[in-house]
């Protein structure tokens, strides 16, 4: 079980959940209100723990690696409220219809999640972090310009596996390349983090869409090459788990459908 596997770092984990909480509140009111943000427990975790794993693997433990994974999940929740707001514009107008469903409120929320990653970015002494941020926002938003000028749905091809990249796996890369960044990795350990978070978020990205598992299953192969290259340290462990972890689900998938 992931959790059993990231419960090392859980304590941390905990603190990063409870900051992202808090900042749902308008006053009184829950944003949830406006927008749907129910997410699995994977995938409330797992980009903070590439954060706070890929930071305390070159040494760094401070505080900063927590706002950091903040900024990466409010990245993550508001590219997933925009994902799925009707592509046919839509008003909150009657009190009987659920304000989640139109498109009005949901773009305010996942335009006001962006918002709270940058300020705390600014907040926390890390605006270095801005425009690397920002550019993967912007990978973000092509993979979803993209997705729409695409025909079918075959996750053999280039066009299939660049929208997984940019809508997907772009955000895991910056975790892990911008986590080891913060410790004051060398250009060339953040390359090799960058490598590991494309090959997990590529694997996540396919997993999300339902692709065949022969598909997932390829990149996390590659993940656990590139890991070889990591310090031998317990945050390298528990990445490896994590990654045989979404191997074996993507095996178990694949059993279920056959």
């Amino acid at each position: 079980m992931l959790g059993d596997i990231i419960k090392p770092i859980e304590k941390e984990l905990h603190a990063v959940n409870n900051i992202v909480e808090k900042e749902m509140f308008i006053r009184s009111d829950h944003i949830g209100r406006y927008a749907h943000l129910e997410f699995s427990y994977r995938d409330q975790v797992i980009r903070p723990a590439l954060v706070i794993l890929s930071s305390r693997i070159y040494g760094y433990t401070g505080e900063k690696a927590l706002y950091l994974a903040c900024v990466f999940q409010f990245t993550h929740m508001a590219s997933m409220v925009h994902k799925f707001i009707p592509e046919k514009d839509t008003d909150y107008i009657r009190e009987d219809s659920d304000p989640r469903d139109g498109s009005q409120f949901p773009i305010l929320v996942g335009d006001y999640l962006y918002g709270k990653g940058f300020s705390f970015l600014y907040n926390a002494g890390m605006s270095n972090f801005m425009g690397p941020i920002a550019e993967i926002v912007c990978r973000i938003h092509e993979g979803g310009i993209l997705k729409n000028r695409i025909k079918g749905n075959n996750p053999a091809s280039e066009a299939y596996r660049e929208v997984v990249r940019k809508e997907t796996a772009e955000l895991f890369a910056g975790c892990a390349a911008i986590g080891a960044r913060l410790a004051g990795a060398s250009a060339e350990q953040q390359e090799i983090m960058r490598r590991l978070g494309i090959s997990i978020g590529m694997a996540s990205g396919i997993m999300e869409r339902g692709a065949a598992a022969k598909y997932a299953i390829v990149y996390l192969e590659e993940a656990m090459a590139v890991l070889r290259n990591v310090p031998d340290l317990e945050e390298r462990y528990i990445l490896e788990q994590i990654i045989k972890n979404l191997i074996s689900h993507n095996i178990f998938k694949r059993r279920m459908v056959i």
